[in-house]
């Protein structure tokens, strides 16, 4: 079979469909590729920060389009970036065992980290949670790759450190970039953060069977309840909600956290089910998170990050 995989240009992104496409061929050996590379328009902006772009999807909507169009077969998502209400007719048909999707700090330790320390991220939950963990640090809104992203500790932005993900440092053998992986319990990541969603076509059952074949039961239960929490909150991928999921005996507990962008309120939430029930786990959790407060606190987040929202 000849597989059309529609991917981003980036480096993180091609070392992600370069391991989709090992897993393919682990399983069905014949099968040939052809990858046809797209620049999203974050991509192509690179000096916004995320919320102003005034919508959700900023690397996901341009994928989306070229399925509905039959240019490709699947689209290979980071799936944290992959909005949890999908356009009509696409499906995520799979998500692969999932890399570690811890947050990294780069360039210090949390114990290590000056007073006043300039910390730089791109994204609103990382700015909450570091605020709410470190309010004297200052924190540095920067876009581009992982690479560039690291090039600017101690460079001509004079950076203390970077707040990255673990699991794309690790696809990119950066393993020794990080100075301390943040323990989740206190630093929640990102809905689906670490893991690969593989979007198709609802129709498409030839294409749709492959992918599946390469699934993590495991991965997609957390990523179930993780983007049924988030959409339940009514909240984009870019807002500050943080999770957490675990597993004992049998069952998947789901931690989540939203905090307020200057880190001054935060309100956690914890529940447990089994596997199979997974989005009712995220749907609970979601109304406990509301029930505390953190509806309210994703209120303010839209209506001073997000006036003109609007969804792709």
């Amino acid at each position: 079979m000849h597989l059309r995989i529609g991917t981003r240009r980036s480096p993180l992104a091609m070392a992600q469909t370069n391991h989709v496409m090992g897993l393919i061929r682990e399983k069905f050996p014949e099968t040939e590729f052809t990858l046809c590379q797209i620049a999203t328009i974050a991509d192509r902006d690179r000096v916004s920060e995320f919320h102003q772009f005034g919508m959700v999807g900023v690397f996901a909507v341009e994928h989306e389009q070229q399925l509905v169009r039959r240019e490709v077969d699947f689209v290979v998502h980071s799936l944290k970036d992959l909005p949890t209400a999908l356009h009509e007719g696409l499906v995520l048909a799979s998500v692969p065992t999932r890399e570690n999707p811890c947050d990294a700090l780069c360039g210090a330790t949390m114990a290590s980290l000056r007073q006043g320390a300039r910390v730089g991220t791109g994204s609103l939950r990382r700015r909450a949670q570091i605020l709410n963990l470190r309010p004297d640090v200052t924190v540095v809104p920067i876009r581009g790759n992982v690479g560039p992203r690291l090039a600017k500790i101690g460079g001509e932005d004079a950076l203390d450190a970077v707040i990255l993900a673990q699991a794309g440092l690790r696809r990119l053998g950066l393993d020794e970039a990080s100075s301390e992986i943040l323990a989740p319990e206190l630093f929640p990541y990102a809905v689906g953060q670490g893991a690969l969603g593989l979007e198709a076509r609802a129709d498409d059952a030839a294409v749709i069977e492959i992918l599946q074949a390469i699934q993590c039961s495991k991965a997609r239960a957390e990523v179930e309840a993780e983007r049924e929490m988030m959409h339940a909150l009514g909240a984009g991928c870019s807002l500050p909600v943080g999770t957490c999921a675990s597993w004992a005996d049998g069952r998947l507990t789901l931690h989540a956290q939203v905090t307020s962008v200057e880190g001054t309120e935060r309100v956690d939430a914890s529940d447990s089910a089994a596997p199979e029930q997974a989005r009712e786990l995220g749907l609970a959790v979601a109304e406990a998170l509301k029930a505390r407060g953190g509806g309210a606190i994703l209120e303010k987040s839209y209506r001073g990050y997000y006036p003109t929202f609007k969804t792709l």
